[in-house]
């Protein structure tokens, strides 16, 4: 059994459940609108895709300019309701208060922008703080380069090869295996169910969140 010391998350689909509040924000942005607003299964099915991806959901048929209109709006929306039903993971949190009752370190790789990230955040008190946050544009690379978690692990204090990524994306498999770290695949997050297969190069494979704190519970006992 390889020794894990450190244990890091993606943060939207892995650690938070912020697809609410994304749908929620596309949501007042087609009310402003007077357009129907794309289905809140959809609007999950996306999240991971970032917000233009959102946006062009939403909005299909926008040209360049009315584009990036509409996903200003999006966003201006999204910022202002960021925590309104954002939440961890139900069954996940009894796996975080174990890490910060064994003392082990954690953090967040994400592909969310800094700005984002941090305002989310700040809206959560978590039982212990994370060592790392690094985020989407805190370098000029992100996932699933491995430069954002080898950052990561460097802030830890730990080497990449001592470290779990946890993540709900084929991206975040990638990132870790290129950053010769463990992998954890999320099935509970945003990836469609057609294509969870592709998260199948993980080295551990977590259909709950309360199965990922089991696993942290056996690991550190």
């Amino acid at each position: 059994m390889t020794p894990i010391d450190c244990i890091l998350f993606d943060l939207d689909g892995t650690l938070l459940d912020t697809s609410y509040d994304f749908s929620y924000a596309l949501n007042l942005t087609c009310a402003e609108l007077g357009q129907t607003p794309p289905g809140y299964a959809e609007v999950r099915n996306t999240v991971s895709q970032g917000g233009a991806a959102l946006t062009r959901l939403a909005f299909p048929e926008a040209d360049d300019d009315l584009f990036e209109q509409r996903r200003q709006q999006f966003l201006a929306h999204y910022h202002d309701h960021i925590a309104l039903h954002t939440q961890v993971f139900p069954g996940l949190l009894p796996g975080l208060v174990h890490l910060a009752e064994k003392n082990i370190p954690w953090g967040i790789v994400t592909n969310k922008p800094e700005k984002l990230t941090h305002h989310l955040l700040k809206n959560f008190d978590f039982p212990s703080a994370p060592k790392t946050i690094v985020c989407g544009d805190t370098l000029p690379i992100r996932k699933p380069n491995p430069e954002p978690m080898w950052l990561a692990a460097e802030q830890c204090g730990f080497a990449p090869e001592k470290c779990l990524y946890l993540g709900d994306h084929p991206r975040d498999i990638e990132a870790g295996i290129n950053a010769r770290m463990q992998t954890g695949a999320a099935l509970f997050g945003y990836l469609p169910e057609d294509k969870i297969d592709n998260l199948d190069q993980a080295d551990f494979i977590f259909r709950t969140p309360y199965d990922i704190t089991q696993f942290l519970k056996e690991r550190f006992n």
